[in-house]
């Protein structure tokens, strides 16, 4: 899913604010939701573990979320 999402974000044209800095997503039920934040609407000053904290507690509230365990294959992209 990774590609596809990096395909997309390439689509847009590149200038200022014409790319989503922060893409949200969900899959629930089989079910893909998604929300996308251009860079005026996003506090890079804040570290991304406290934004995707905040990202969770406004979509899923007090709610545990449990991730599906990472194949041995999958890595984390790192800045």
């Amino acid at each position: 899913m990774s590609d596809l999402l990096f395909d997309a974000w390439y689509l847009e044209p590149e200038g200022p604010n014409m790319r989503w800095s922060v893409l949200e997503y969900s899959i629930e039920g089989g079910k893909f939701d998604v929300s996308m934040k251009y860079p005026e609407e996003v506090n890079v000053d804040v570290p991304d573990v406290e934004r995707r904290e905040a990202a969770l507690r406004a979509r899923f509230g007090d709610k545990p979320v449990v991730y599906p365990p990472m194949p041995k294959t999958a890595f984390e992209l790192k800045p």
